[in-house]
């Protein structure tokens, strides 16, 4: 194995102590099956400017990633669904629909990661100081798994409701959402013990966004549900639901991670909030009490396109550049309750390995240069970002067609 790179020019350089316990990159793997040398070469890349933990998101309603023995459908079908055409996404570029439609063919990837698989990428995280926290995203979000075993989400013949099931952007109602019944919390207690056998790290990211809780308030029968369940109205199932996960996560000695959604309904002081939603998910964070990992899409989320980017990219608007980030302020970032960023890829338009790569770079690096370096000199950072985007390009490791191979230089566990 050979040294392609010169000693690290961005983030945990000489002399450099990041005050984040969390230093966080999330990759959506249910979009988009990226392969296990592209996970592994994104580790290595991480490792390198200091990131220590990889949120790896692995079920969506666009596909099931891992093997649960009790329900073999959702390797055998839910894990092969037909790609997402994402019509009600229009905060796009451009062609980038277009785009993604023509080069699908070549370049997307489905299926599931074996056993092995998840064996080899989770040795190679801890060789590079990385955990792996693994995401199953529930209740919402869950129409794969439905697709695989109906009797899990919303009763058969229960048409759905109309109109947006988001305040704030259109969201039509779909098949998405677990309902309170006691198969679909026997699925949650297997899922979540799959987790623990194969994810050896302290924490478990069990979603929490999005949920239509609209769907559940119109079934006749939901009064009967939030008896049963105690709880006083339909969206209190949620926190119903990720408490059942929670359970049997503890009960193993793990820790729980949610997306900033949940903290609204699950009155839960011991888990770690994941802030995304922009203004609503301080707001969120400002009305709780829990710890919280700073992910603001605005400035983190890199599946929103560099406007500066050498190649024209497929994602989504408004756009991100390496200056956005070492000039925001993130007040937030400095709470007494934050412990760290994150900075998250989500896969609907980003189809391979390589797709990944050019949305993460140069831009990883400004959010490296933050963690390690809070109140940068934007200008003196962007050259020193510049020179080691260009050190990068020219050992060939942002292209997964090449063979290189990356060794960490001065990486921070």
């Amino acid at each position: 194995m050979a040294n392609v790179l010169p000693a690290v020019a961005v983030g945990p350089t000489r002399g450099r102590q990041s005050r984040f316990l969390w230093r966080g990159l999330m990759i959506d793997s249910a979009r988009t099956r990226h392969s296990v040398a592209t996970i592994k070469r994104v580790i290595e890349l991480a490792s390198r400017y200091g990131f220590n933990r990889l949120q790896w998101h692995l079920t969506d309603d666009q596909g099931w990633r891992f093997h649960v023995p009790e329900y073999p459908n959702l390797t055998a079908e839910a894990a092969f669904l037909p790609r997402d055409t994402f019509d009600d996404y229009h905060a796009l570029r451009g062609d980038t629909r277009a785009r993604a439609s023509q080069e699908q063919d070549d370049k997307w990837h489905n299926g599931f990661y074996t056993d092995a698989d998840i064996a080899e990428v989770v040795a190679h995280a801890q060789r590079h100081g990385v955990m792996i926290v693994p995401e199953v995203d529930l209740p919402g979000h869950m129409m794969a798994a439905i697709m695989a075993y109906p009797e899990l989400g919303r009763p058969t013949g229960l048409p759905l409701p109309e109109g947006s099931m988001r305040e704030h952007m259109w969201w039509p109602a779909r098949n998405d959402l677990l309902w309170p019944t006691d198969e679909a919390q026997n699925f949650i207690v297997a899922v979540m013990r799959r987790v623990i056998e194969l994810f050896p790290a302290p924490y478990v990211h069990i979603g929490g966004d999005e949920c239509a809780h609209q769907q559940w308030a119109s079934d006749p029968d939901i009064d009967a549900w939030m008896t049963l369940r105690g709880v006083e109205r339909p969206d209190q199932l949620q926190g119903w639901f990720m408490q059942q996960a929670a359970d049997v996560l503890r009960a193993h000695g793990r820790q729980v991670a949610v997306w900033d959604d949940a903290c609204q309904l699950w009155n839960d002081d011991e888990a770690l909030v994941i802030a995304w939603d922009e203004d609503r998910g301080m707001e969120r964070i400002k009305n709780a009490n829990q710890q919280f990992v700073f992910a603001d899409a605005r400035y983190l989320y890199l599946n929103r396109v560099d406007p500066h980017a050498q190649h024209p990219q497929k994602g989504m608007l408004p756009a991100i550049s390496v200056n956005d980030i070492l000039t925001a302020t993130w007040p937030e970032s400095n709470h007494e309750r934050c412990v760290g960023l994150q900075a998250c890829v989500w896969s609907e338009f980003v189809l391979d390995g390589n797709d990944l790569l050019a949305m993460l770079f140069p831009r990883l690096l400004a959010v490296a240069e933050r963690m390690w370096n809070p109140s940068p000199d934007a200008a003196e950072a962007a050259v020193r970002i510049a020179q080691e985007y260009a050190a990068l390009q020219s050992a060939g490791v942002l292209d997964l067609r090449t063979s290189a191979t990356v060794v960490t230089v001065n990486a921070t566990t």
